[in-house]
């Protein structure tokens, strides 16, 4: 019945808060937390755009949220990727256009939403999986400022 599904997604999501909880700094991909602290030196502005409605809870887990100028989830946004709203609210919020943004994705259809929204997108995992980024490196810690100002 719904009012069952209703408590299986609360369950899972309780579940799912309590994982976070656990999470640490450690968990973070290799090369973020530097990345991110270099592009903050450099004076770039930066926002985390997730479907996830636990993103600001997982980014205070890990130590990370002082690196965001602005956090799009799935609390300010109704559409998934590879729709681009996400990308476009979080732009919004940085009060730049989508041509000036470059989008770092994992996944394809985060790649996918970030090219619909008129981004510079950076695919970081597999060349032959990320096709439709304009440059992709196995990990940010492979990006330098020198790499992103030549995109």
């Amino acid at each position: 019945s719904d009012e069952e599904m209703e408590e299986l997604a609360t369950l899972k999501n309780t579940w799912y808060v309590d994982m976070i909880t656990k999470m640490t700094p450690d968990e973070i991909l290799p090369g973020a937390r530097e990345f991110l602290e270099l592009v903050r030196a450099n004076n770039y502005l930066t926002a985390l755009g997730s479907a996830s409605k636990n993103s600001g809870t997982i980014l205070n887990q890990i130590g990370l949220m002082h690196l965001f100028d602005a956090l799009v989830d799935g609390n300010k946004v109704t559409k998934s990727k590879p729709d681009p709203e996400v990308f476009l609210v979080g732009a919004k919020e940085l009060n730049v256009s989508p041509e000036e943004c470059v989008v770092f994705e994992d996944a394809i259809a985060g790649v996918q939403a970030a090219k619909a929204g008129k981004m510079t997108a950076v695919g970081i995992g597999k060349a032959d999986v990320l096709t439709e980024a304009d440059i992709v490196v196995a990990g940010l810690n492979e990006m330098t400022i020198e790499k992103l100002e030549n995109l």
